[in-house]
């Protein structure tokens, strides 16, 4: 199976089918771009309206919560993603996008993006249905990934998203949880002993 066709098969596990024509089409406008550990894919007050799909690696959303930096989402391969400030309206994003491994990532301009959409009716349609997901993940994560204990959120994480538990460091997961990197530490410990 050639990189194209796993980047596909995520796609679709987090977006749904999309025929092949239309996934190409998609797919032909963008360039790879890779990150390292730490690196800025998008930078808070600066104007970024590119799309990215993730196809390797992790990514962590970051804003100010006063004055502190507060992680309020990670994406995995197959996401979609861009500063909906810039996208949408050019404004400068209000938050900032990093790696937390290794990542490698299809970037296509907003141009690009557009063209494609107006060129296949089936992408179109497609991308419809990304805004519905978009919506509805950021209801679900309101009322399910931000309630309940930390402790019932850490259990949660471990259960659905292993894969940031194993790469993410203990600070980032720390700020997604709105604990302290001690108070994870325990919880850890509580996790592993019970």
């Amino acid at each position: 199976m050639n990189n194209n066709d796993e980047l596909k098969q995520l796609l679709e596990q987090e977006l749904g089918y999309l025929p092949g024509s239309s996934i190409d089409l998609l797919l032909s406008k963008g360039v790879i771009k890779r990150y390292h550990k730490g690196g800025v894919i998008i930078e808070c007050g600066k104007l970024c309206d590119d799309v990215f799909i993730i196809k390797k690696g992790i990514m962590r959303f970051v804003d100010m919560n006063g004055d502190r930096e507060r992680t309020f989402a990670f994406a995995l391969p197959g996401t979609v993603f861009f500063s909906k400030h810039s996208f949408v309206m050019s404004l400068p994003s209000y938050y900032q996008v990093e790696a937390c491994c290794e990542c490698e990532l299809l970037v296509i301009s907003r141009r690009d993006f557009w063209q494609a959409a107006e060129e296949s009716h089936e992408l179109a349609l497609w991308l419809l249905r990304y805004a519905h997901g978009e919506l509805f993940y950021q209801e679900y994560k309101n009322s399910a990934v931000h309630n309940g204990t930390a402790a019932e959120r850490y259990r949660k994480m471990i259960a659905d998203r292993p894969a940031i538990i194993k790469t993410v460091s203990q600070k980032i997961i720390a700020s997604y949880l709105g604990v302290t990197p001690e108070y994870l530490s325990r919880l850890k410990r509580e996790f592993l002993t019970s």
